[in-house]
């Protein structure tokens, strides 16, 4: 069986998502109880459009927006941060999608890594709209600093 494509993976390996359900017993000491949600690739990719030029969101940003969206105390940032790869990936397999991924960076504003081409695309996308960077850590791992 062929490996699936991303734009496959974002459209159609999440068929039943968003689910809402309570916060894992397991992830209660983390998060506290309450209702999460397990969002959809395509909802992602719908904030995502929101973003305008210049600004950008974090990945604990987007999860308040879906939160929020849902009526439920968190989004799951693991789940989020998975799908938001994938979503990137999709968008970047597709030349008509005009999507800033771009402008989503990891919880603390760094450079997501594993987004294509990581991390000279995202970089590059980002100075064209004014912003600059620093490098902090072990793992030549950048953050987004601002205009």
């Amino acid at each position: 069986m062929a490996k699936k494509t991303y734009q496959e993976q974002m459209r159609h390996s999440y068929p039943k998502h968003p689910i809402v359900k309570p916060i894992a017993p397991d992830m209660v000491k983390i998060w506290g109880e309450g209702m999460q949600v397990l969002p959809s690739p395509l909802e992602i990719r719908e904030v995502m459009r929101t973003i305008p030029h210049g600004k950008v969101m974090t990945t604990k940003e987007l999860c308040n927006v879906l939160a929020k969206k849902h009526d439920v105390d968190i989004a799951c940032p693991y789940t989020t941060g998975i799908l938001m790869n994938i979503v990137a990936k999709a968008i970047e397999e597709d030349a008509s999608d005009d999507t800033p991924w771009w402008r989503t960076l990891g919880s603390k504003g760094e450079i997501k890594g594993s987004y294509p081409n990581a991390p000279e695309e995202q970089m590059a996308l980002l100075e064209a709209e004014g912003f600059s960077f620093t490098k902090k850590g072990k793992k030549c791992v950048y953050w987004v600093v601002g205009k």
